[in-house]
């Protein structure tokens, strides 16, 4: 079955007081997890990207082979010999990611030294060492997007768009069963969601930015719920700063949702209060600010969220299709 993306991103553009703290809230769940795996966000990004270019290439050859297991447990790949591999280049992952070379080449080292990453530089070919991946986190992770996708698919059966409300329990075995096609889909968005803002900001800058934009847009939907009217995203975008009523975040606050360093998370406050997107209280707590008046808001923020909003259209039709299939 089939489903318009476009359709679905204008549900999403026109809902965006409801439905984005949701989406917030997955991204700093989901960086929470990584940072917690791999101690770095490049190296998190780089990751996404191996692990997308290990899985793809995998799926690419075998999606048609009705006897293969996609389910979670065959993400755990034990034996050497069966350990997936795939080539790459740090040109490539460069270039994709909007990282420098020599920083990628610094954290694809990095990753080799932790075993996760088995990486074959005569053969420049790279494996996933899954054992070494906690399952506690990646449960943490299916749980997590398996919310995020019930949340979505509920307000889309209230839309027309889908025939029935989806619980989260449901699409978390859905996931489970189908976990490597998810994950495809999933990583394909993540490495475009972040590439995108990579271009303008570091990625520690854009976790504190995601804190931020939770916490206001989590009070507004609050507030949105309580009146009942859900406001477009233009709207939202122009307006948010007047229209939320919860205080902002502070640097030890942040520091402590994110595990990164105070010192690291003051300084890129005050960058973020530079660009005109964040301002200051008396307080010192740290929330959205006119978007209207920031130059960086609009040719980098609002493009981003618009952006987003359209690639969340293609994903969710990408997992609707995928859910109404039996592999």
């Amino acid at each position: 079955m089939k489903f318009d993306p476009a359709k679905i991103s204008k549900i999403i553009e026109d809902n965006f007081s409801h439905l984005m703290p949701d989406f917030y809230e997955m991204q700093a769940e989901y960086l929470a997890s990584l940072n917690s795996i791999y101690k770095d966000l490049d190296v998190c990004f780089i990751a996404m990207l191996l692990t997308h270019e290990i899985y793809k290439d995998f799926l690419e050859k075998n999606r048609k082979n009705q006897e293969l297991d996609f389910s979670v447990k065959s993400f755990y790949q034990k034996e050497p010999t069966r350990l997936l591999k795939n080539r790459f280049k740090i040109i490539k992952i460069s270039k994709i990611l909007n990282l420098p070379r020599e920083t990628v080449r610094r954290k694809v080292k990095k990753l080799s030294k932790n075993s996760l990453f088995i990486i074959n530089q005569k053969e420049k070919s790279i494996s996933l060492n899954t054992e070494m991946i906690d399952e506690r986190i990646l449960r943490m992770q299916i749980n997590n997007v398996s919310k995020f996708l019930s949340k979505f698919s509920i307000f889309f059966s209230h839309k027309k768009l889908f025939a029935r409300e989806v619980d989260k329990e449901t699409i978390r075995k859905e996931i489970e069963n189908k976990f490597l096609v998810y994950l495809d889909l999933f990583l394909n968005f993540q490495i475009n969601y972040f590439s995108n803002w990579r271009k303008s900001i570091d990625m520690e800058t854009l976790y504190v930015f995601l804190l931020c934009t939770l916490n206001a847009t989590a009070s507004l939907k609050k507030e949105s719920i309580n009146k009942h009217k859900y406001l477009d995203v233009d709207y939202i975008f122009f307006n948010l700063h007047k229209l939320y009523k919860s205080y902002g975040l502070s640097a030890t606050t942040i520091s402590e949702i994110s595990r990164i360093p105070r010192a690291t998370v003051t300084r890129k406050l005050k960058l973020l209060k530079k660009l005109g997107v964040l301002r200051k209280d008396s307080f010192q707590r740290y929330s959205t600010a006119n978007l209207k008046d920031s130059k960086f808001s609009k040719t980098v923020v609002y493009t981003n969220v618009k952006s987003t909003v359209n690639n969340l259209g293609i994903f969710f039709g990408k997992c609707l299709e995928v859910y109404t299939v039996k592999l």
